[in-house]
């Protein structure tokens, strides 16, 4: 405990005389939130993009493979209406209208889904010896020329030029188109799962970074002045001794354990001897200097785990656990000599006197056994001060120290 209360000082001194700036935090705290949103709407709006290529692509492999379909179904009924079946010419006009409209919407006539072309489809569809577009409109010409014709030359011509480019030019070239698109989509759909990864690593790349710059700075100082707080509500001032109600909790807290194991715990109570007529004759700054010396010199000589607080002007109580009365008269022996033989510079020669007492099976709470130490110490200021006396000792502890510190034994002056 006593080790604990020095380092806690040293803690709390070194901490800024400042209050946390409340705005700095927030703009920081803010700022790491709109790096986070700001990657998930690159995520967001780069998987809509996935997404919506992923759409256009399928409609386009969908558009290719209905032309497929509908040339050799022309194809079909042209035979037919070859031999005669005038039936199928109303069919084979449906069909020509379906090619032709989903020919426009690929290459952009009328849609905007041809400016999505890139430049590899629009070269396959518009550039070259045979392109796409070419080959489809010359296709759906021979048909309407075929569907119109008026002799059976014509007639025959057309139908010739319809079944060429049926099998032998229009269904590889559509191939072609289906296996562009595929492979174009492929590239694209790799272009983002490499996009995604990156806006991955981003994310993580800022939760590390918020982490280290943001929100551990932000929790350290917050747990720095928490500390700070807890200081200042437990621990005086002055001295940087316990105050009071620390005092009290961990007293209390041994004294509940003391009764629960059967084992002793002795406390002290000290006071600096004329301390009024220290203030009166070197002033208040001096005083004050003699408080913060006797804590000092204190917590040198306690163990850690005894706690002293400063509980009033000049007044000081100690908890001492586990410790009986013969342990406990040595320590108060050990703060009496020391501060009687302190030759602490610019301060002036100051004693104290020390009330002891150790609990007793008839202790019903900490305040009993801290009021007999309280009253051993009245009975050291009266008997003459720079003295350390005791009440309540057990005879078990009067018959092993024989010789020692006897009840009431007062310790002259130095």
């Amino acid at each position: 405990m006593i080790r604990a209360v020095k380092e806690a000082k040293t803690a709390a001194s070194s901490l800024p005389d400042r209050k946390i700036n409340a705005t700095r935090m927030t703009i920081a705290y803010a700022g790491g939130v709109a790096v986070m949103a700001a990657l998930f709407l690159i995520a967001y709006f780069l998987f809509g993009n996935i997404v919506a290529d992923q759409r256009n692509t399928a409609q386009r492999i969908h558009l290719v493979e209905q032309q497929r379909v509908l040339s050799q179904r022309i194809a079909l009924l042209s035979t037919d209406l070859y031999v005669g079946d005038l039936s199928t010419s109303e069919a084979m006009q449906d069909a020509v209208t379906q090619i032709e409209r989903a020919q426009d919407i690929l290459t952009g006539k009328g849609d905007p889904a041809g400016s999505q072309l890139s430049a590899a489809e629009h070269e396959l569809y518009f550039v070259g010896s045979n392109p796409i577009d070419t080959e489809v409109r010359s296709f759906l010409e021979d048909t309407r020329r075929f569907i119109g014709a008026t002799n059976m030359n014509a007639g025959n011509e057309a139908y010739r030029a319809l079944q060429h480019h049926a099998r032998d030019l229009l269904l590889p070239a559509l191939d072609r188109a289906a296996t562009l698109f595929a492979e174009q989509a492929d590239v694209r759909t790799e272009q983002a799962r490499k996009a995604q990864l990156l806006v991955l690593v981003a994310f993580f790349i800022a939760l590390a970074l918020e982490a280290v710059l943001i929100f551990r700075p932000m929790i350290t100082k917050i747990r720095r002045y928490n500390a700070h707080l807890y200081e200042m509500a437990t621990r005086d001032p002055l001295t940087g001794l316990a105050n009071q109600r620390h005092f009290d909790e961990y007293a209390n807290r041994e004294f509940r354990l003391a009764r629960r194991t059967a084992k002793p715990l002795s406390m002290a109570v000290c006071d600096i001897d004329n301390f009024e007529q220290i203030n009166d004759t070197h002033g208040r700054a001096v005083g004050d200097a003699v408080l913060r010396r006797f804590g000092e010199l204190a917590a040198r000589i306690l163990r850690d785990t005894d706690i002293i607080s400063r509980v009033g002007g000049e007044e000081f109580a100690l908890a001492l656990p586990v410790m009986n009365l013969h342990g406990a008269m040595i320590i108060a022996e050990k703060l009496r000599r020391g501060m009687a033989e302190n030759k602490s510079d610019n301060l002036p020669p100051f004693t104290i006197s020390v009330g002891v007492a150790v609990s007793e099976h008839g202790d019903k709470k900490m305040e009993d056994l801290l009021q007999r130490a309280d009253s051993a110490l009245q009975m050291a200021k009266s008997e003459g001060r720079n003295r350390i006396s005791c009440l309540n000792r057990p005879l078990r502890e009067q018959q092993q120290d024989n010789g020692a510190v006897s009840q009431n034994t007062d310790t002259a002056t130095s």
